[in-house]
């Protein structure tokens, strides 16, 4: 705590010298719901419990922007988890575990009219482009399939690749990152990541190159990585595609990815697909079916079925209940991979979740 209120004085006097030549923005999101989990079995039959972000993540940041002149522009950003059902700020971001201020992204960079380039710790290119396509808006990422194996942030899973130090792939230290301006409704974006070891630029390397394309009501993009472990023996790759299509009165969204280690050929595979639906000027419903496939060095499948409603009070406040219901081919255990873990408990193969809260931006 003491180190995280000298951080915030730093900051602070930071923020005020800067403030006469930089906008600076303070911005986050708060969110909490409670949920009720229906386990069919297991020493964890039900539970109900008060969570931070389901929604969207809480979380909190700062973020600014100089005009250099000649369309050129000096950018920050700053951001970390809130863990408001408890009070917490930020979370693990490696191993051995430390806590980090600003575990979200932690980055400085110049935009223009070449696109713009940031370095520091940031998101992987797919959720910056695959993730807009997200069958529930990246909503309960605590237990979504996308943001867990799509997006590479289940720890336990993929915490040995990439520069992210033991922690969540999802996001990477020591890195730069490239995203072009829109060309003829087409953009790309190129990110590597260093693993900072010695002997070889190859260990815990992150590499990505993504594309995007946007016209009207269509939107389309993909997503290729690859990452290594601390000896460089290992090497994950993954891929991502999504679309997203408005049309009069609904949205749809969909996406599929899969990611293979070469050694063991584990694969693991997402396809989602979801429908947006406004009901009402300020009532919108949505649901979402997600597949997640374990092939290679096992075999496990597993389902969500989610429906959302949400009501938003005013532009920076929402309402939402939903419904939920995993399950999977295996019991989940708690030392193996199972693809529905977090949603259904240790013992059970299949849940069913109630949750009701409220989200406001700020």
């Amino acid at each position: 705590m003491k180190q995280t209120l000298i951080a915030l004085a730093v900051l602070g006097a930071c923020m005020s010298n800067a403030s006469a030549q930089s906008a600076v923005t303070i911005y986050g999101i708060i969110d909490a719901g409670v949920t009720r989990v229906i386990n069919d079995s297991g020493s964890n039959g039900s539970r109900t419990t008060v969570e931070a972000g389901q929604m969207q993540v809480s979380r909190w940041g700062f973020r600014g922007e100089e005009d250099l002149g000649g369309g050129l522009k000096a950018r920050f950003n700053l951001e970390g988890t809130l863990l408001n059902d408890t009070g917490g700020a930020g979370v693990p971001t490696g191993t051995p575990s430390s806590t980090s201020l600003f575990d979200r992204e932690a980055t400085v960079g110049l935009a223009g009219n070449f696109g713009a380039l940031t370095l520091g710790r940031q998101n992987i290119l797919g959720i910056n482009s695959v993730g807009m396509a997200d069958p529930m808006g990246l909503a309960f990422a605590a237990t979504s399939p996308n943001v867990l194996f799509s997006a590479l942030n289940n720890a336990a899973v993929y915490g040995a690749y990439g520069a992210n130090n033991g922690g969540s792939a999802l996001r990477q230290s020591n890195s730069i990152k490239y995203v072009s301006p829109y060309w003829k409704n087409f953009g790309i974006g190129l990110m590597r990541a260093f693993g900072e070891q010695p002997g070889s630029t190859q260990k815990n390397k992150y590499e990505g190159v993504s594309a995007f394309y946007h016209t009207g009501p269509f939107g389309a993009s993909a997503v290729y990585a690859r990452l290594k472990n601390i000896t460089a023996s290992e090497e994950l790759k993954s891929w991502a595609f999504g679309a997203r299509y408005t049309g009069t009165g609904f949205s749809l969204r969909s996406t599929y990815s899969t990611n293979e280690v070469d050694t063991t050929h584990r694969k693991i595979s997402v396809f989602g697909v979801g429908i947006d639906v406004p009901v009402a000027p300020a009532v919108t419903l949505t649901g979402a079916v997600y597949n997640t496939r374990h092939t290679g060095d096992a075999h496990d499948d597993s389902q969500q079925y989610i429906a959302i409603a949400k009501y938003a009070f005013s532009k920076r406040t929402t309402g939402y209940a939903s419904i939920g219901h995993a399950r999977t081919d295996t019991v989940v255990s708690a030392t193996q991979i199972n693809l529905a873990q977090g949603f259904v408990s240790v013992g059970s193969d299949s849940a069913n979740r109630i949750t009701t809260g409220v989200m406001h931006f700020f």
